[in-house]
């Protein structure tokens, strides 16, 4: 062994132990921050081959349904991905089933591509799949291809904007918690593209030692998982201590709000946080925001 080479922890064993058959040997190795054949030849040593959890498992019920419903829209390496399967694997099955595609599968444009990279973390999958008519699953699969592999459900990895929709506050907080505070980050590239990351373990143990930033009664339970023992009490903590408006996300429906009172009702700044119950600068910083977003759109 190299003295560069990177010791494999119990924690990683036993996370090949138990994905084993269920993820291929690149998803794994991305979700551990290693490369493919490092994982493979740690599978050897651990002598998983011999064991139950071999990758040629036969298909289960579970995996059939899922290749039927989406063999039109997804090809077969995508599906392969999504139930930890070869390509030639999933052939095989759509044979065996004596599945066929309805049409040609539609190959993704650079248009697609474009638009799926400028909007991906700061709209939402479900927004994307309605303009590109794709799948959510096709989404994530195209992704993936493109080097952003598979964000919250399989490495651990959020964007920016996805934590700052799960913490309710503003993504500007984020942004300045990783200049100022130290927040642990990783920056992905794809294409023209420059992704933020945040691990979220890496998120929980930087978020300990800054308690006094969050107001952790307004982040859902198990909303960041695997979420730690300790954020349920400071949670209760927060609740009864807390001003209640703080850091308050604002919601599309006070956007609209704000903009009406403001430009079609003339109202103060001062008289609409009564009103929506924010201070006169929050209704400021924000407004200032609304101006820039309307100008590059």
């Amino acid at each position: 062994m190299s003295k560069n080479q990177k010791l494999w922890t119990t924690e990683e064993d036993l996370f090949l132990r138990k994905q084993y058959g269920q993820m291929t040997f690149q998803r794994m190795g991305e979700h551990l921050n290693r490369s493919k054949e490092s994982v493979n030849k740690r599978i050897i040593r651990l002598n998983l081959r011999s064991e139950e959890n071999c990758l040629r498992k036969k298909w289960t019920t579970e995996q059939d349904p899922f290749l039927k419903e989406n063999i039109d829209i997804m090809n077969n390496r995508e599906i392969g991905n999504h139930l930890g399967k070869s390509p030639s694997s999933v052939a095989t099955r759509i044979k065996i089933l004596k599945l066929a595609r309805k049409e040609t599968l539609r190959r993704w444009t650079g248009q697609e591509d474009e638009y799926l990279l400028k909007y991906y973390g700061s709209k939402s999958l479900e927004h994307i799949s309605r303009r590109l008519q794709r799948s959510i699953p096709a989404l994530e699969s195209r992704l993936n291809r493109l080097g952003l592999y598979g964000v919250r459900a399989y490495t651990g990895n959020i964007t920016v904007y996805e934590l700052a929709s799960c913490l309710q506050i503003d993504v500007h907080t984020i942004y300045k918690w990783i200049q100022k505070k130290e927040l642990p980050h990783k920056i992905t590239r794809a294409k023209t593209r420059k992704f933020v990351g945040v691990e979220v373990s890496a998120f929980w143990k930087w978020a300990e030692q800054n308690k006094k930033l969050l107001n952790f009664s307004r982040i859902p339970t198990n909303t960041l998982l695997p979420e730690p023992d300790w954020v349920r009490k400071q949670r209760k903590y927060d609740y009864y201590n807390r001003p209640k408006y703080e850091k308050k996300q604002w919601t599309e429906e006070e956007d609209a709000r704000l903009w009406y009172m403001f430009y079609e009702e003339g109202r103060t700044q001062q008289e609409i946080g009564q009103l929506i119950g924010r201070s006169r600068y929050g209704v400021q910083r924000r407004l200032n925001r609304l101006r820039k977003k309307k100008l590059t759109t």
